[in-house]
């Protein structure tokens, strides 16, 4: 769950500094220690953003004004006071507090080498661990008996559901703008899943991931079809779930979708995972790829 401050002594302080209009980026700052006070603050801004914020002296300012800010909520007995986001673009701020102990992983994820794919395959491995508990629980009621748990199906639209809730918690932990959003019930945008980066006038100013899911159709025209959307994506993270009946099906795809990735032309580096659930072995299968 994250919140958001009034910025309006914020924004007059930018007002001031005449490149203010030109900074753009995020912010992201925590506190480490006891005290809810600044300790850390990571700047992902862009082009030569943090350069023009330490010429003016806007840097100094804004860290001070950050600190007495975590010191009044804390004094105020807000929740959220250690972590947040400050979002600037156009002369303008956003500020939006994070859960406690997300500031941290909050920059990490920003930085250019992170990786997400073992987070990402590590989620849908989980997802799959509580559905065979699941289905076992559902075999006991049904036939008495849990070693009948693989008669149970995962079906394909709970099996979505459940992989979109997961992205868009661990997202908007982040400070990500999450679409869909099960919190805000906002709609897919163009994607079954992203991660979108946006300033503080809501400029999308990054992707880190976008996600498609097509458990529906196994056939490899309607998962290529879907997958052709990925392709053309701006995202650093691309992640493609499939369906499908036997291992030697998931392999065959695999394959087609990596010669697809291959003919491509990626217009900046990106990374690939490869998700396909095996029905016959109630399992999912993984494969990597680097592209660009």
């Amino acid at each position: 769950m994250t919140s958001y401050e009034d910025t309006t002594q914020l924004n007059a302080l930018l007002a001031q500094c005449t490149e203010s209009p030109s900074i753009r980026g995020e912010v992201v700052f925590w506190a480490e220690g006891d005290e809810n006070r600044l300790d850390h603050a990571s700047f992902f801004l862009q082009n030569d953003g943090q350069t023009q914020l330490k010429a003016s002296g806007l840097r100094d300012s804004l860290m001070a004004w950050l600190d007495n800010l975590m010191i009044q909520r804390t004094e105020q007995g807000q929740p959220l006071a250690r972590d947040g986001l400050l979002r600037l673009g156009d002369g303008a701020s956003r500020i939006e507090w994070l859960p406690k102990g997300a500031g941290s992983d909050a920059a990490d994820v920003r930085r250019d080498d992170t990786d997400l794919l073992p987070w990402l395959q590590a989620t849908l491995s989980r997802l799959e661990q509580q559905a065979i508990a699941e289905k076992k629980q559902k075999a006991l009621a049904k036939h008495g008996d849990e070693a009948h748990w693989k008669r149970m199906i995962w079906r394909s639209p709970e099996k979505n559901h459940l992989i979109k809730v997961a992205l868009a918690e661990e997202g908007q932990r982040l400070g990500f703008q999450v679409l869909p959003n099960p919190v805000t019930k906002r709609g897919e945008w163009l994607y079954d899943a992203v991660w979108r980066r946006v300033d503080a006038n809501r400029n999308v100013i990054g992707i880190p991931l976008a996600v498609e899911i097509e458990v529906s159709d196994s056939r490899l025209g309607g998962i290529r079809y879907d997958f052709n959307k990925l392709l053309q994506a701006q995202a650093d993270h691309k992640l493609m779930v499939f369906q499908v009946k036997t291992p030697t099906d998931v392999e065959e795809v695999f394959s087609r979708l990596m010669t697809s990735i291959d003919a491509f032309p990626h217009s900046h580096p990106c990374r690939y995972l490869l998700a396909g659930w095996c029905t016959t072995q109630h399992a999912f299968h993984f494969n990597t790829y680097d592209a660009g």
